[in-house]
């Protein structure tokens, strides 16, 4: 019985478990004034393997997810579909902006990262 429980467990959790992306820039902002955090933005398009690579490996990791979505607001553009906020370019996808509440710049990473190495980046980031 005790297997079942935890196996159920398990499965919600990884279910759940998940990157909580904001629908705008905007509203990234507002929701880290309110809640007191920092801004992640990633900056990508579609078919970008290097993307492609953090959504579907290093995003996957329940270690950065837990990290992203206690310490940062986040959000996502396209770079090709989207409106990018004043100040913010790039030269190649994805670009990582860590941003204050004010939208004022943290950090910026640029590439991908492998999940030891974006976990690094996610510390470095200060308040």
């Amino acid at each position: 019985m005790n297997k079942i429980v935890l196996g159920l467990t398990l499965i919600a959790s990884t279910l759940l478990a998940d990157i909580k992306w904001a629908k705008s820039y905007e509203q990234a902002l507002i929701q880290a004034a309110k809640e007191k955090k920092n801004v992640m933005l990633m900056l990508s398009k579609e078919e970008c393997p290097a993307c492609e690579y953090m959504e579907g490996v290093v995003f996957e990791e329940s270690a950065i997810q837990d990290s992203i979505n206690a310490k940062f607001v986040s959000v996502h553009i396209d770079v090709q579909k989207d409106k990018i906020p004043a100040g913010l370019g790039f030269m190649g996808t994805p670009t990582f902006y860590f941003l204050n509440a004010k939208g004022a710049k943290l950090k910026r990473h640029d590439g991908a990262a492998n999940i030891p190495d974006f976990m690094a980046i996610l510390n470095s980031v200060k308040k």
